[in-house]
């Protein structure tokens, strides 16, 4: 025991470096994790202000209303630019918050699978998804691929 006192009586210096660099790097990750669950929270609130945009925007324009329509007929009425740029707008969107569940919880994959099933499945939506899918994400598209072979 005597030679443990000598020990920490000549070293003590040390001990407290060591202390106190151990104490700041546990206190800087726990400030780190702190800072990304608010930047999670943040980007969070940005894509649900982002989502309630696009909706707004696609309910009030009216040459934007046969998007949602399980019964256009795109030999009678081909999509339109507008529609097709508007689509390429929702599905960067999708693929948004496709990765922000998939870096969140692979829980959250789920409710986004469902959301894409039905809108990817509308004949505006579906004819533009195929038009444009090879230029996407590879893997976003594996995602939507296996979403649309639930139904």
């Amino acid at each position: 025991m005597a030679d443990l006192f000598a020990w920490v009586k000549s070293n003590w210096f040390s001990i407290t470096q060591t202390i106190g660099i151990v104490g700041g790097l546990f206190f800087t990750g726990m400030s780190c994790r702190q800072v990304a669950k608010a930047q999670e929270a943040q980007n969070l609130q940005a894509f649900a202000e982002r989502h309630r945009s696009l909706w707004t925007e696609a309910h009030q324009r009216p040459e934007l209303s046969r998007i949602f329509s399980y019964e256009a007929d795109l030999l009678a009425a081909p999509v339109s630019i507008i529609e097709e740029e508007f689509l390429n707008v929702i599905f960067v969107h999708f693929e948004m918050g496709w990765r922000q569940a998939k870096s969140a919880d692979q829980d959250a994959l789920k409710p986004l699978a469902s959301d894409v099933r039905d809108f990817f499945s509308r004949p505006l939506p579906s004819a533009v998804w195929e038009k444009t899918k090879e230029d996407r994400n590879s893997k976003f598209v594996r995602f939507v691929k296996k979403a649309l072979a639930k139904t």
